[in-house]
């Protein structure tokens, strides 16, 4: 593993977050340096055992070179969601993900509450201690991917439980989410209060971001499935006074049937940026289909953040420019990935 400028990032990052014009892009470029590590074949072990988890982070790290504002973290990961674990979900480990098993059948059967003795919650708290005690500042520890509103709804009740819930028991629902928003941001605070670095910045690994404070991912997958007015209902007021309580947050905006809901994404006054996903099937983030998600949200003044192929990351930059935009690519060489800052240095 390369040296980390840790200085530099933080800087580029603080531009970033407050929008400002830089020479070149906020880039993140990873390359796989060595041989992937071995993964057990027993699941629980490959997601639960600290010990086999935290050496295989250790040799993911250890074979994998970064370059731009890429670092190595750690994340405590129990999938896309592990909130709705600390409330009563249970997890499904398979190779490469979670699934989530409902814990009730009906909204008025649902009062969420975070137990402390709860095992998710036990684990994913000593996950992040363990990591924090053995690292030494050569990488971060991250919250994990927590996830939220209905999402995590979704998860406790499962998705069709929601889905007729917004037309036949929206007042289950927002009594609901009232009841989720202090959980989650007690979990939040939690997980913040163990991994926040000695400046008070956090990490959310998942995207490669960084910021001063409580530094945040949210979203809401579910909303490929709803009307825009469901969406600002249910939605978006929550969404709102995460934002609020959060210092830094980025929206992960997940597939071409959730894009309608980007202008109501963009009223909230605290959100900071767009993280656009295309989904499974489509092309990727640099693909220029998707340009008109990315102008909109610049146009808005929000920072947009993209994943795409290495390929891709030239021309995209000719044509976004370099203010509030955030790249994240994978190199086939370090060769690749030096040459590509190079080229970038002066794109601002």
């Amino acid at each position: 593993m390369e040296h980390i400028d840790w200085h530099s990032i933080r800087q580029r990052f603080e531009q970033w977050w407050q929008h400002k014009t830089m020479e070149r892009p906020l880039l993140s470029v990873t390359v796989a340096a060595g041989e992937k590590p071995d993964l057990p074949s027993d699941m629980q072990k490959r997601w639960l055992d600290l010990d086999t988890v935290l050496q295989r982070e250790r040799q993911r790290r250890s074979a994998t070179a970064y370059y731009g504002e890429a670092y190595p973290d750690y994340w405590p990961n129990l999938g896309p969601g592990s909130f709705g674990t600390f409330l009563g979900a249970q997890p499904h480990f398979l190779p490469d993900t979670v699934w989530y098993d409902p814990c009730c059948q009906k909204l008025q059967e649902l009062q969420p509450h975070l137990d402390p003795d709860n095992p998710w919650w036990q684990w994913s708290l000593a996950a992040t201690e363990r990591a924090v005690a053995e690292c030494d500042g050569s990488y971060l520890i991250s919250t994990p991917d927590l996830v939220e509103n209905l999402d995590t709804v979704a998860a406790l009740a499962g998705t069709e439980t929601v889905l007729f819930g917004l037309m036949e028991a929206g007042d289950e629902l927002q009594r609901i989410q009232e009841q989720l928003l202090p959980l989650w941001e007690q979990a939040f605070q939690a997980h913040y209060d163990r991994n926040k670095d000695a400046a008070g910045w956090s990490s959310f690994a998942a995207f490669g971001i960084w910021g001063p404070g409580k530094t945040a991912k949210l979203q809401c997958d579910l909303s490929a499935m709803i009307s825009k007015p469901m969406f600002d209902t249910f939605v978006l007021p929550y969404l709102q006074r995460q934002c609020h309580w959060l210092d830094h947050s980025i929206y992960h905006l997940d597939g071409p049937q959730a894009v309608h809901h980007l202008p109501s994404l963009l009223t909230l006054d605290k959100l900071h940026c767009i993280q656009w996903t295309p989904g499974a099937g489509n092309p990727d983030g640099g693909d220029p289909q998707w340009d008109h998600i990315y102008r909109t949200t610049l146009d808005a003044g929000k920072n947009i953040h993209a994943h795409m192929e290495l390929e891709a990351v030239r021309p995209f930059i000719k044509r976004f420019g370099t203010t509030g935009v955030f790249v994240q690519t994978t190199a086939a060489t370090t060769e690749e990935a030096e040459q590509l800052i190079k080229d970038l240095e002066n794109a601002g």
